[in-house]
């Protein structure tokens, strides 16, 4: 990949992830405080797990894109600050807004070097975003499955939800 494209595919996956943070803190957000606890199946991760594991692991991949390698795969213990979905949505978008920021930085010959994946192989930076993206993407769905399984209200993702109609 050249340094050229590998700026360019950066710039449209740094336009996604921003228009699709947003999206993840408001799902993230619509998690009752009373069920966090929920798990939808016995071997399934709790709700606010889950909810925490979809934010923490974005920010990880944006970190190990800084750092230039994976080297261990982030924990996927919530923090003790983190109680509710509102509190995991507000860490995530502050996360967010500083490693965006610093995402937009990165220069296209950065972007264009290969970066080992906790050693098992080797892509070019920018492709870990579009990684990043799509795992966020898969969790959120998941998200908000639990959510609708718990019998909260699911908020418009890609227009509307039955709780959300689409105007």
């Amino acid at each position: 990949m050249t340094p050229e494209e590998a700026s360019v595919l950066a710039n449209h996956l740094l336009s996604r992830m921003q228009h699709e943070s947003q999206i993840t803190a408001r799902v993230i957000a619509a998690l009752p405080d009373d069920k966090t606890s929920y798990r939808i199946h016995p071997k399934s991760r709790t709700a606010l797990e889950l909810a925490w594991h979809t934010v923490a692991l974005e920010m990880w991949f944006l970190d190990s894109v800084f750092q230039g390698e994976f080297y261990a795969a982030a924990g996927s213990a919530v923090p003790d600050e983190i109680k509710t979905g509102t509190d995991a949505a507000a860490w995530y978008s502050q996360q967010f807004e500083a490693n965006f920021k610093k995402a937009s930085k990165l220069s296209g010959d950065y972007l264009a070097q290969p970066m080992s994946f906790l050693r098992k192989f080797d892509y070019p930076g920018v492709i870990y975003l579009q990684m990043a993206l799509s795992h966020t993407v898969h969790h959120r769905g998941q998200f908000a499955a639990y959510l609708r399984a718990m019998g909260a209200k699911v908020p418009a993702i890609y227009g509307g939800s039955l709780d959300e109609p689409a105007t």
